[in-house]
């Protein structure tokens, strides 16, 4: 039985394709134009697009696209990729730390009215040194410590309404040495800077302020037998006048180093339990360094105002040998 047409076309493709037979040699007109446009297709096939036609339809496709600006989330992430490229754990390392600030700013906002031994207290004190390490510059560094002094004296008043008399010791102590350091930052900056000669008035002002508030306090404490003691320590905050022959910030730390140091005087009761004791024997050393750290300050502060006394002097001398 013979081959069916189609079996017959493919016979005959492959055999001209091969070159085992002829084109022209096929009889069957049909058959001969098949086999041609086969072969004709075949080699077009083979051949494919050509390096002009390729470039056209690359135009083509381009000019079609319309140009987009770059999104938030497309520079979002080739920041992140730049980031990742030259250290691998960079990424990691900025958002451990945002969260960790984020989570100490929350702690610190939560615990700003806690006292010693809560549970919050430690994350308030480690707020403020956040704050007091990202201040830069002298003035900045004195408005965080004149904001840390007003917690602490808020603290010592709490305590010592409470009475208790070793935690209000520290705390005032604390508060006299960071109002010395910051009278110590103004004066390492030009006395006649606006921005100094405003910041300084303001701690005068609340300098004083509080000293008259805690007068109040201490005389309403003295007539309560639980709060005696507790009085006694206000009253060493409160009574001293400023310190004679200084002026502006020399005078504020000289005063408060002077605080700083009666309150290092001050003497309690030896305590009966062990624990009790360990806690004195501590307070007493918080007490004796921040004495020793305010009168650090206070002497600072005086060798910056004599330095600058003796600088104006020279900057006279030479304008009256220049006239």
């Amino acid at each position: 039985m013979g081959a069916s047409r189609p079996e017959k076309l493919d016979l005959l493709i492959e055999s001209v394709a091969r070159g085992e037979r002829e084109l022209a040699s096929i009889r069957d007109a049909k058959l001969r134009d098949a086999v041609r446009v086969a072969l004709r297709v075949h080699m077009s096939a083979q051949s494919g697009l050509d390096a002009l036609a390729r470039e056209r339809m690359r135009d083509r496709v381009l000019s079609s696209l319309r140009p987009r600006r770059p999104t938030f989330a497309d520079r979002a992430a080739v920041a992140f990729e730049m980031l990742a490229t030259p250290a691998p754990y960079a990424v990691r390392v900025i958002a451990i730390g945002a969260l960790c600030i984020a989570t100490l700013a929350g702690a610190t906002v939560a615990g700003a009215d806690t006292l010693p031994d809560d549970p919050l207290y430690s994350f308030k004190l480690a707020g403020e040194d956040l704050r007091l390490t990202f201040a830069l510059s002298a003035n900045d560094r004195a408005s965080v410590q004149l904001s840390i002094a007003e917690h602490r004296l808020a603290e010592a008043e709490a305590l010592a309404t409470s009475g208790r008399d070793e935690d209000a010791l520290v705390a005032s102590s604390t508060y006299s040495q960071q109002i010395a350091e910051a009278a110590a930052e103004l004066a390492e900056l030009g006395e006649l800077q606006p921005e100094v000669v405003a910041l300084a008035a303001q701690l005068d002002d609340r300098f004083n302020e509080q000293r008259s508030r805690v007068q109040l306090l201490a005389t309403k404490l003295s007539a309560d037998p639980a709060t005696v003691r507790a009085s006694q320590i206000l009253q060493v905050v409160a009574a001293p006048t400023l310190a004679p022959g200084l002026f502006g910030v020399q005078r504020i730390a000289e005063t408060a180093a002077g605080v700083a140091e009666d309150l290092a005087t001050q003497t309690f009761p030896t305590p009966q339990r062990a624990s009790a004791q360990t806690r004195a024997v501590r307070a007493a050393e918080v007490v004796r360094r921040n004495a020793e750290q305010a009168r650090a300050a206070a002497d600072r502060a005086k060798a910056k105002n004599a330095k600058n006394k003796n600088a104006d002097n020279k900057a006279t001398e030479e304008r009256g040998d220049r006239d």
